[in-house]
């Protein structure tokens, strides 16, 4: 993965947190590394949507990323849900998620599942050869589904969600849509 990509993967995982005051603090910071993104395309977008969060009002800002992610099970930010529903296999899956992020000794800062997207790009910008990472770029099929979600309800991240579903394709081994499989399941 090139070194912009993982920079715009970084970016995405900052843009795609739950909006508080931590967030809105960085912003200036954010803005200034998105303006270093050397694709004009995807820095506009990118910049497009930090306008947004900066020019919104913080409770409007939650309540759109509440009703988007958590109130909607379709489009929320937790991806093998999207390959492979809620059952036992979503179970292994997770663990085996868990446990390519002990392997690395990555402690995430949220609580948060093992496949919550934020989470992953922040894992693939920082260690994107990681050991067993392969479970965690399989993961990114998901992306595809919640873009189209969110694009035909005309959301406010379809954009982002749209620019990260072009970018994993590019990064990875061009795998379809749910190639999660029960196999990457298997600890």
């Amino acid at each position: 993965m090139t070194v912009q990509r993982q920079k715009q993967f970084k970016l995405i995982a900052f843009l795609l947190q739950y909006p508080d005051d931590a967030l809105m603090r960085s912003l200036p910071e954010i803005s200034e590394a998105i303006a270093a993104i050397d694709d004009p395309r995807a820095r506009g977008i990118l910049q497009r949507f930090s306008a947004w969060l900066q020019n919104t009002p913080l409770i409007e800002l939650q309540e759109q990323f509440t009703a988007s992610f958590d109130m909607a099970p379709d489009t929320c930010l937790n991806l093998t849900y999207h390959l492979l529903g809620d059952d036992a296999e979503r179970g292994r899956a997770l663990s085996a998620l868990q446990q390519v992020y002990d392997r690395a000794g990555y402690g995430a800062a949220v609580p948060e599942l093992p496949d919550y997207l934020p989470m992953v790009l922040e894992f693939l910008a920082i260690h994107p050869d990681a050991a067993n990472a392969d479970r965690l770029w399989s993961c990114l099929g998901a992306v595809h589904t919640i873009a189209q979600r969110l694009r035909t309800s005309g959301n406010v991240y379809a954009p982002l969600m749209d620019h990260l579903d072009r970018m994993s394709l590019q990064a990875t081994d061009h795998r379809p849509p749910g190639a999660f499989s029960q196999d990457d399941a298997s600890p």
